[in-house]
């Protein structure tokens, strides 16, 4: 009907109408978000876990910790103002802040998070990691990781988004599933077509091609990862975050996965809030 508005338009005026009824003072320090709801991406860790980790960060306790499944879902959720903030990791959080002049971040300095992201295989899948690794530490040492790193994130554009690049395909070589969230871009990046790209294709393609294997990605959610890898639903998954400094996430350690060496090490994480 003539006089009916697009319903993407209703959708956005419902959640503008939202957020501006559910702003409270404004939160400029992390202190400010004691007592406040915090939003938190499904990793797998106990609510609990979760719960102590982000009350060190801002310095006592939050009013309620909200799991989402998604980053699209706990982003959508700070702007509609159903939570108050969220933590990420800061690779990511400077790719959002490039991409939302609406959204600001209140880095943690008090307490350091560092660490590297891995790839897993199930734990009897040896052979598998043990040629993962390799590629790795060749990639690694000739620069090739390196220049990926600086083209596919710390030089990302925000006027140019990743877009699909199809992976190559070797005749008659083995063909292994890698799960892929994009909850963390622009390192493990999903476009809006639902096709990775970007650093997640561009180093899978250098593996594929120095070990001689055929990757295919199947996209899941990040608190699902490990039961897909158990399920055999994927065979690798390609992005897991292991601190260097912190124990919340030593829970998801356990012996039905292998970690192969890092790709990436990372430093630094910010809460997100609305400007």
């Amino acid at each position: 009907m003539k006089n009916k508005l697009p319903i993407l338009l209703i959708a956005v005026l419902a959640l503008g109408l939202t957020s501006c009824a559910s702003k409270g003072a404004k939160i400029e320090t992390l202190a400010d978000l004691q007592g406040k709801i915090i939003g938190n991406l499904s990793s797998g860790i106990s609510d609990s876990s979760a719960k102590a980790m982000i009350s060190v960060l801002i310095g006592g306790e939050p009013a309620e910790v909200v799991s989402y499944n998604r980053g699209m879902d706990i982003l959508a959720a700070l702007k509609s103002g159903k939570i108050d903030g969220y933590p990420s990791h800061q690779f990511a959080v400077d790719y959002l802040l490039k991409r939302d002049s609406q959204l600001v971040a209140i880095p943690v300095t008090d307490v350091p998070i560092e660490g590297q992201a891995i790839m897993a295989v199930r734990s009897e899948d040896t052979a598998l990691k043990s040629l993962l690794d390799s590629a790795i530490v060749t990639l690694t040492g000739n620069g090739t990781i390196a220049a990926i790193e600086k083209e596919w994130i710390t030089d990302l554009p925000a006027e140019n988004e990743p877009t699909f690049k199809e992976l190559p395909v070797i005749e008659g070589a083995t063909t292994y599933y890698v799960g892929v969230t994009g909850d963390m871009p622009p390192l493990d990046y999903v476009a809006s077509d639902g096709f990775p790209a970007g650093f997640n294709v561009a180093l899978l393609s250098e593996i594929g091609k120095l070990i001689n294997v055929n990757f295919k990605f199947v996209s899941i959610e990040t608190q699902a990862r490990f039961t897909a890898l158990e399920s055999k639903k994927i065979d690798v998954v390609f992005c897991h975050f292991q601190s260097t400094n912190t124990s919340y996430f030593d829970e998801l350690k356990n012996e039905g996965w292998l970690a192969t060496q890092p790709y990436f090490i990372y430093k630094g994480g910010s809460f997100i809030v609305n400007k």
